[in-house]
């Protein structure tokens, strides 16, 4: 039977998600209280966490790193939006990025299917068309060819390559793929995000290649190159997102925040092991 394969329970008997459940609860009752936005507030405790499952997507060895990087995102949201009123965050984005990193690592112990494909694509084309930018399309294709890689005898797989290069044809033709002045500007907060998020993802990389006794939802032992197959895309999607893209600072600091929160907490077990 052909089902969606790609969603991950959060159960709350799980400490670790019963946590992440309150946390999120409290900001967004915090936040709604103190500037009766509702609105924003929901976004921005979307944001936090979203933050924290893209973590877990490309760390799940380890629950902290993820509460880090939800942090991280606090603390850099709250310094770079100046007002609720100026809240831009990319949650549908998010969210597909999330499911897209999910297709390559099989973490969900299930292999990805039909229905998953499809809802990757109209996502995909979801936040093409909202963007108006044509990397999305290349973003996709991208996913579907570390998906194969991941997958060699998935035949539907290796169809969606081809829907992939399609959509990237029509989206560059329809939107093309503007760059930021501001990401070739190394002083510039896209410049700086550039350089430290492409620093700290070359330090993580090179210690999740190391990982052992990640398991899937199923509990099944999985190798770490899946996992790092799929931060291999999160970086490059990252790069991708500064330097080819108009997104808010508010969205380009949650998925820097991922990267710093993973990192930090990285270098932390690396000191303290010593």
């Amino acid at each position: 039977m052909t089902y969606f394969t790609l969603g991950r329970k959060i159960d709350p008997t799980y400490k670790t998600n019963l946590i992440i459940l309150i946390m999120t609860l409290t900001l967004l009752v915090a936040m709604g209280i103190f500037t009766m936005d509702w609105g924003a507030s929901l976004v921005f405790s979307a944001g936090f966490f979203l933050t924290w499952a893209l973590a877990r997507e490309i760390d799940p060895l380890h629950d902290t790193s993820a509460f880090v990087a939800a942090a991280a995102y606090l603390v850099m949201t709250v310094g770079t939006i100046r007002t609720m009123e100026t809240m831009e965050i990319n949650l549908g984005l998010v969210f597909w990025t999330v499911l897209l990193l999910r297709g390559i690592t099989k973490i969900t112990g299930k292999t990805i299917t039909l229905v998953d494909l499809l809802g990757l694509t109209g996502l995909g084309i979801y936040v093409m068309m909202g963007q108006k930018n044509g990397i999305y399309g290349l973003i996709f294709t991208a996913a579907m060819v570390m998906g194969y890689t991941r997958f060699p005898k998935h035949k539907t797989l290796k169809t969606f390559i081809g829907v992939g290069v399609i959509l990237s044809v029509w989206g560059v033709i329809s939107y093309s793929i503007p760059v930021p002045e501001a990401a070739l500007q190394m002083n510039s907060f896209r410049g700086v995000l550039l350089l430290l998020g492409l620093g700290l993802g070359i330090f993580y990389g090179g210690r999740l290649r190391k990982d052992q006794g990640i398991r899937d939802d199923l509990g099944e032992i999985m190798e770490s190159s899946y996992v790092f197959l799929s931060y291999i895309f999160y970086l490059g999607m990252y790069v991708a997102l500064i330097t080819a893209t108009d997104l808010g600072d508010g969205t380009l600091s949650l998925f820097f925040a991922v990267i710093l929160g993973v990192s930090f907490y990285r270098g932390w077990l690396s000191v303290s092991k010593r």
